[in-house]
């Protein structure tokens, strides 16, 4: 069903979230999707650690990382120029390094071939701040 939804470029269905009782296996199944995926998409994976909190504020950081190393040139650029761009973009708040560094670096792709894959597991664990 996973498989499925990621394949599926229907704008409607942008996001999954995957819920659950603690202990039912959703962390495995978010690196297990991010291990399938990653050599079909570019994929980047975050993992909330409860009391990690300066940790979890890398989050965005992390994930552009990630996909900054794509094996997809396209989506790799993009996150690259927007960085070579944005310098300062750790210190700026995370809200603003979402916008830029995921969806000003993202929305420059149109009709992308390949999936772009983020998965954030844990989201529970993160303080909320």
């Amino acid at each position: 069903e996973i498989d499925g939804w990621v394949r599926e470029p229907s704008a409607s269905k942008r996001a999954l979230w995957i819920r659950g009782m603690a202990g039912r296996g959703k962390s495995t199944i978010a690196a297990t999707v991010a291990h399938t995926w990653r050599f079909r998409a570019s994929c980047a994976i975050f993992h909330f650690r409860r009391g990690q909190d300066v940790r979890n504020t890398r989050l965005v950081c992390a994930l552009a990382r990630q996909l900054g190393s794509s094996l997809v040139p396209e989506v790799r650029n993009a996150v690259l120029e927007t960085v070579r761009e944005n310098e300062d973009i750790g210190n700026q708040r995370l809200n603003e390094q979402f916008k830029t560094l995921l969806v000003a670096s993202l929305g420059k792709l149109d009709q992308h071939p390949y999936p772009i894959l983020i998965i954030v597991d844990a989201l529970d664990e993160c303080h909320n701040s």
